[in-house]
């Protein structure tokens, strides 16, 4: 099997394809109807979206930290969000030919593809720079903590005598891929491959 990554838009989609397979294995495709072929293929595409599921279940927030930000440190609060991309794949279009599992958990796709965030119905965006900022809105903050002023770009709040930075404030911000933002292909087109001929073996076992 052959898998096909596409990240925009807000999502990611993972299609899983026929093509690079064994002789034994197009043997047995070929033999088989489109019916089969489309209830085996749909059964296959839960077990790799499943499978895409335990990967980030099983790395959990560590895989996506990044110890050396300045919003790393006491004060810190966990924003789940790697719970919502764990959660967020589930299966899409399907075919007697390919599978596709779909995650539209936001920010994601910058996270696989990398690229650059721009300002659009604001001015600028509002980079957290302090642990208690981290994973929240300027607005929020503000209401939640302290009131915020813009000075030499960044949000600030008085702090005592002095000025404390809580937000940098960016027209954009470029990204890099994510290490390990998705598993090896072989981590989820390996339970797919196996679901598909195990599904078509049973439809030859239970032919008169």
């Amino acid at each position: 099997m052959a898998a096909k990554t596409r990240a925009s838009k807000g999502l990611v989609s993972v299609k899983v394809t026929e093509e690079g397979l064994d002789e034994a294995t197009n043997a047995i495709l070929s033999l088989s109807s489109r019916k089969s072929r489309r209830r085996a293929m749909k059964l296959a595409t839960f077990a790799a979206a499943d499978a895409l599921k335990d990967y980030h279940m099983r790395k959990g927030a560590a895989l996506w930290e990044n110890r050396s930000l300045p919003t790393h440190g006491p004060g810190r609060k966990k924003t789940q969000w790697w719970r919502q991309v764990a959660t967020g794949w589930n299966t899409g279009r399907v075919t007697y030919r390919t599978g596709q599992i779909d995650n539209s958990t936001i920010g994601l796709s910058h996270k696989v593809t990398g690229g650059t965030i721009r300002a659009k119905r604001v001015r600028f965006l509002t980079i957290p720079i302090i642990p208690q900022a981290h994973g929240l809105t300027a607005r929020v903050y503000a209401r939640t903590f302290a009131p915020l002023f813009a000075i030499k770009g960044v949000l600030a709040q008085h702090d005592g005598d002095g000025i404390k930075p809580v937000f940098a404030l960016k027209r954009q911000v470029k990204q890099r891929p994510w290490k390990g933002a998705l598993p090896k292909e072989a981590e989820y087109v390996g339970p797919f491959e196996k679901t598909l001929l195990d599904e078509l073996e049973k439809d030859f076992m239970a032919d008169p």
